[in-house]
């Protein structure tokens, strides 16, 4: 299947798991071309290999189902060991594959999604995209191109909404784990540096970048829990990021 044919695939697999009563949200790279503009995706999109999804771990065995019924392959290696938080299947034609995350996502640092899973569809809300794309320790530019895509044209607020990026939301995630914080400071400053490279258009870089510093300005001045500043103390002495395992497709 090709790239731009995965948006649609993606829209189709909630659709029919909905028609199963089982919630499965798109993230990633297609669930943020989904959210942006002609704009945002005509100057930020790039080839998607792959759809990333959320689900919830108790409709896991319901989704298997399913998924297998509309032809696809499950790696049943991966699944037998990791299926608890996480099942990878292929496309019938291999060409793609399907990486479902069940109710956590952990990669550099571990986010829960289950309780907002069912806010909007077919996607996560776009804090929760952006989330996904800022907690990379090791980020690449793929990555910050994502968010800078994110950051085109949904302003911060206070709320959720088809342009809207909850800002509350983020402040309470980072201001209860020093970690996902510090990475999350880091990487909206490493998006502003790269910004100039990423983006042409001299108007939206500028919109970009405000949005990213006032983000960054709010997850800073964001009341901090106990344990984000037990954690405080020790700071960067102590890695603060997991190293994720390189799953092999």
């Amino acid at each position: 299947m090709s790239s731009p044919e995965l948006p649609e695939e993606g829209r189709r697999l909630v659709a029919e798991a909905a028609a199963q009563g089982l919630p499965l949200r798109l993230i990633g790279g297609v669930a943020i071309w989904l959210r942006a503009s002609e704009e945002a995706r005509a100057a930020l999109g790039r080839d998607y290999p792959d759809l990333d999804l959320v689900a919830r771990k108790r409709d896991s065995r319901g989704l298997r189902d399913l998924l297998e019924q509309l032809g696809y392959a499950p790696e049943r290696v991966f699944n037998a060991t990791h299926g608890a938080k996480r099942l990878l299947y292929h496309g019938a034609d291999r060409s793609y594959h399907l990486d479902v995350f069940l109710d956590v996502f952990e990669m550099s640092h571990k986010l829960v999604f289950a309780d907002r899973l069912e806010l909007e569809t077919p996607t996560l809300p776009a804090a929760e995209l952006l989330l996904t794309k800022l907690q990379v320790a090791e980020v690449n530019r793929k990555d910050l191109s994502d968010a800078a895509m994110l950051l085109w044209d949904h302003e911060l607020a206070d709320g959720d909404g088809a342009r809207q990026i909850n800002a509350r939301y983020l402040e309470s995630a980072c201001a209860d784990d020093w970690g996902l914080y510090t990475t999350v400071a880091d990487n909206l400053a490493r998006l502003r540096d790269l910004l100039g490279e990423l983006v042409v258009d001299a108007e939206a870089a500028a919109r970009i970048d405000a949005r990213a510093a006032d983000l960054a300005g709010r997850l800073k001045s964001a009341p901090k829990s106990p344990r984000w500043r037990l954690r405080a103390k020790v700071g960067r002495r102590k890695r603060w990021y997991e190293t994720p395992e390189e799953v092999v497709r």
